[in-house]
C-alpha cells in the first residue's frame, strides 16, 4: 500500500512532524518496512546488493537494532506482511514491481546503479527475531491489522509506508528515517536512555486543511493509493497533486459527500460505477476493528481469517502465523500463482529459478494434488475428473529482461501415493524425509556421521552441483563452501581470512559465478520451502552464516588463479578440517561422471577421490576431543542425535576448558 506523493508533502512541511524522545514504551513495528531500510539504508555498513547477500552482516544490523531499542527500554512486537492477496487486487501492482525488479537487477549485473533485495533477506530477519525472541507475526493486510493493535495498546507504528499518516492512530506514527536507532541518547537530567524520532499525529495534518475530518483522509489514499493503479488514474486527471486533492476534500463534511462531489468530475458514464465501487471498497481498508493479534502475541491464540483464508487447513496458518511458512502458500492454494523473485545474474542465460522448478514441482504437489475439498461443487468437480487429469501452478519470471508466465505442473509424490495437506504434520518422521531426500536426490541411506546441523547445506549444494547450467566446477564448489566455513568463524579469524583474500568490492561482475550463486540461493530457498512444509524433517541451518556474497565471489577468483583452500584456511586446522568434511560430504553424494565434469583442471588426485574413505576420517578428525566424547554420550542418555550440536557450541565449551593448551589455536578460531 501506500499513498503517491504523500510522504514528499509531509516531510516538506515541518509543521507536521514534532521531535520525540523515545522510550519506555511498546512499539508496533512493520516488519517488512524495516528489513528493508536496515539492508538499504543503514549508517554503519553499505551491504552488498550485486554478489548475492551479506547475510552475516545483515543479521548482526538486526542484533544491534533490537539491543539499541532494549537499552530504552522499548518493547518491539513486529508484524511482517504474509502477502496473502487472494482477492487480486493488488496483482497489477505486483507485476509492475516485478518488472522494475528485473531492471534494477540487470543493471546492477552490468555496473550500472542499483538496487535488489537478495533472495535470502526476509528468511534471515524472521530467523532472527526468532533467535533473539522478538515477538513476531506474520499476517495479511499488515497494515491495518498494525494500526488496530497500536490503538489498542495505545502506543505507536514504526514504519516508511505513507498509509500510517493515514490511520488515526492514538499514539500517532513513527517515520522510519527519522527514527535515529543508530545511536542510543543519554538524558543527562534523569540518565535515561532514549532514541531520537519525529512524531505525526493526523491531527496536525488535517489542523492544516481547515480543520478538515479525519474520515476524509481514507478517501484521499484511495484516490491516489499505489495499489489502485485504475482509481489513481482517474483521480490524476483531476487533481495535480496530494495537496490539491486534501484541499478540495476539506470542502465536504463527510466521505459519502466527498465521492459523490468526486463523480460529479467524472465525464465518463461507465467509469463513474467503477470509481463508485473502488472507493467504497478502498475506504473499508481503513477502518479498524478489534485486532486479533494481541490475543496471538499473548498466548499464540489462533488468528481469525476470513474469506477463502478460513478453507485452508488449521496448522498452515498457524506456521504462517508464526513466521514458520512463507506466503507462497497462500498464493499456490488460493491462486495457483507464484512470483518468483529476479536475482543478479547473467540475464543472456535462462532464469537462476529454473534450476528449482522441480522442487517447486514437488511441493505444488504436496500442497494442491491432496487438498481437502470443502465446497460441494469443488468436491463434485473432482470426483467426476479422470487420474488423467493435471493440475498446474502459474509461473511469473523472467525471459530475458521480460516478465513472463509458464503453467508448471504439480507433480506428486512417489514415496507414498494419497498423502493429505491436512494430515501432512502427522505423517511419520522418516517418511516426510524420504520425500525431502528424493527431491533433492539424495540416497535415503546417506552416510552416518555427518552433523546434523550440517547435512541441509551439503544435501542442497549436491543438488545445485548436479543440476545447474552452466556446469559448476570445483573453484564454484570450494568458493561456496568456503563461505560456510567462514560463517562459523569468530571474528579475529574472519579478520585473517578476509586479509589472505585481499576482500574487497569487484569492479566487473563475474556472470558466470554469479548465475551459478543465484542458482544455488534458488535450490536452497525453496528446499528450505519444501522442508517447512514437510513440517521440517530437517533442521533448519542458520541461513546468515551460509552465504557471504563479496567473500564467496572473490574466493572463486583466488581459486580461478591457481590458489588452493589450504592456503586460505591456514590459521585453523578445525577451519581446515571442516572445510575438508564439506566438500567430501558433497562429493560423495554425486556420480563418477559429474566428479569428473567439475575436475576439469584435476585439481583433486586420486586420493582424494575416495570421498567415503576420507569423508569417515574427516568426521573422526573433527570429532576427536573430550569435549565431543562427552557431548556425544550426553546425547545417546537423552536419545537425540549424537552429531546434533553445532560448532559454535563445541568452541564454547572448549572456551570454558583449561585444561587442553594443545587446543588453543582451536579456540581462537570458533565462537
Amino acid at each position: 500500500m501506500g499513498v503517491l506523493g504523500l510522504r514528499s508533502y509531509i516531510e516538506d512541511q515541518t509543521s507536521l512532524l514534532e521531535y520525540l524522545p523515545f522510550r519506555d514504551s511498546k512499539l508496533i513495528i512493520d516488519g517488512c518496512n524495516l528489513y528493508n531500510k536496515l539492508y538499504f539504508q543503514n549508517r554503519y555498513i553499505k551491504l552488498d546488493m550485486k554478489h548475492g547477500g551479506e547475510y552475516d552482516a545483515f543479521e548482526d544490523l538486526i542484533t544491534k537494532f533490537f539491543s539499541n531499542l532494549r537499552d530504552c527500554d522499548i518493547q518491539p512486537y513486529v508484524v511482517i506482511d504474509g502477502g496473502g492477496d487472494y482477492t487480486d487486487r493488488k496483482f497489477p501492482t505486483l507485476k509492475k514491481r516485478s518488472e522494475q525488479t528485473i531492471i534494477k537487477t540487470n543493471d546492477l549485473s552490468t555496473g550500472r546503479k542499483g538496487t535488489c533485495l537478495p533472495l535470502l533477506t526476509k528468511y534471515v530477519f524472521a530467523q532472527t527475531l526468532q533467535n533473539l525472541k522478538v515477538p513476531f507475526v506474520q499476517c495479511y493486510e499488515d497494515d491495518g491489522e498494525i494500526a488496530a493493535l497500536a490503538n489498542q495498546w495505545n502506543c505507536p507504528v514504526l514504519s516508511n509506508d505513507s498509509d500510517f499518516y493515514i490511520f488515526d492512530l492514538k499514539a500517532g506514527f513513527l517515520p522510519a528515517e527519522h527514527f535515529c536507532w543508530e545511536i542510543v541518547e543519554v538524558n543527562r537530567n534523569t540518565n535515561q536512555k532514549y532514541i531520537k524520532s519525529k512524531h505525526f499525529m493526523v491531527e496536525r495534518l488535517c489542523a492544516s486543511f481547515n480543520n478538515m475530518n479525519k474520515d476524509l483522509l481514507p478517501v484521499s489514499a484511495c484516490m491516489f493509493g499505489y495499489d489502485y493503479v485504475e482509481l489513481r488514474k482517474i483521480s490524476k486527471k483531476c487533481f495535480n497533486s496530494i495537496s490539491g486533492l486534501l484541499e478540495w476534500l476539506s470542502r465536504f463534511r463527510e466521505p459519502e459527500e466527498a465521492i459523490d462531489g468526486f463523480l460529479k468530475l467524472i465525464t465518463d458514464n461507465k467509469e463513474e460505477h467503477v470509481v463508485r465501487e473502488a472507493l467504497f471498497k478502498g475506504i473499508k481498508q481503513y477502518e479498524l476493528t478489534k485486532s486479533s493479534l494481541a490475543q496471538f502475541f499473548h498466548s499464540k491464540t489462533p488468528i481469525a481469517c476470513t474469506g477463502p483464508l478460513q478453507d485452508l487447513p488449521a496448522w498452515i496458518l498457524m506456521h504462517l502465523h508464526e513466521g514458520k511458512m512463507g506466503s507462497f502458500i497462500i498464493y499456490v492454494l488460493l491462486l495457483k500463482r507464484v512470483m518468483l523473485n529476479p536475482q543478479v545474474e547473467d540475464f543472456q542465460q535462462p532464469s537462476s529459478n529454473e534450476i528449482s522448478r522441480p522442487i517447486r514441482q514437488v511441493l505444488y504437489g504436496l500442497a494442491l494434488l491432496g487438498k481437502q475439498q470443502t465446497d460441494d461443487k469443488l468436491v463434485a468437480a473432482a470426483e467426476a475428473s479422470t487420474a488423467s487429469d493435471k493440475c498446474y501452478v502459474t509461473e511469473y519470471d523472467r525471459e530475458g529482461l521480460t516478465l513472463t508466465s509458464s503453467e508448471v505442473e504439480a507433480i506428486e509424490t512417489k514415496v507414498k501415493e494419497g498423502l493429505r495437506l491436512e494430515t501432512l504434520p502427522e505423517e511419520p518422521h522418516a517418511l516426510r524425509l524420504q520425500i525431502f531426500l528424493e527431491t533433492l536426490g539424495v540416497p535415503s541411506v546417506t552416510f552416518r556421521g555427518l552433523p546434523l546441523h550440517l547435512q541441509f547445506q551439503v544435501f542442497v549444494t549436491r543438488y545445485w552441483l548436479v543440476n545447474a547450467q552452466p556446469q559448476p566446477n570445483l573453484v564454484h564448489l570450494w568458493g561456496l563452501l568456503l563461505g560456510m566455513v567462514y560463517g562459523q568463524l569468530n571474528a579475529t579469524a574472519r579478520t585473517q581470512m578476509e586479509t589472505r583474500l585481499k576482500l574487497k568490492t569487484q569492479a566487473n561482475l563475474d556472470h558466470e559465478v554469479a548465475h551459478l550463486y543465484s542458482q544455488w540461493q534458488s535450490c536452497l530457498w525453496w528446499s528450505l520451502c519444501l522442508n517447512r512444509l514437510l513440517c521440517c524433517p530437517l533442521p533448519e541451518p542458520e541461513c546468515a552464516r551460509l552465504y557471504q556474497g563479496t567473500l564467496v565471489h572473490q574466493a572463486a577468483q583466488e581459486f580461478k588463479r591457481g590458489i588452493k583452500p589450504k592456503s586460505l584456511l591456514v590459521m585453523c586446522s578445525e577451519a581446515e578440517k571442516l572445510f575438508r568434511l564439506l566438500r567430501d560430504a558433497v562429493l560423495s553424494l554425486v556420480d563418477e561422471d559429474v566428479v569428473k565434469r567439475i575436475n576439469t583442471r584435476n585439481d583433486l588426485s586420486a586420493e582424494e577421490l575416495n570421498f567415503e574413505h576420507l569423508m569417515q576420517e574427516d568426521i573422526e578428525d573433527y570429532d576427536d576431543d573430550d569435549d565431543g566424547r562427552q557431548k556425544k554420550a550426553k546425547d545417546r542418555k537423552k536419545g537425540t542425535s549424537e552429531c546434533s550440536y553445532t560448532i559454535r557450541t563445541r568452541h564454547k565449551a572448549k572456551a570454558r576448558n583449561a585444561d587442553h593448551p594443545s587446543k588453543k589455536s582451536e579456540r581462537r578460531c570458533f565462537d
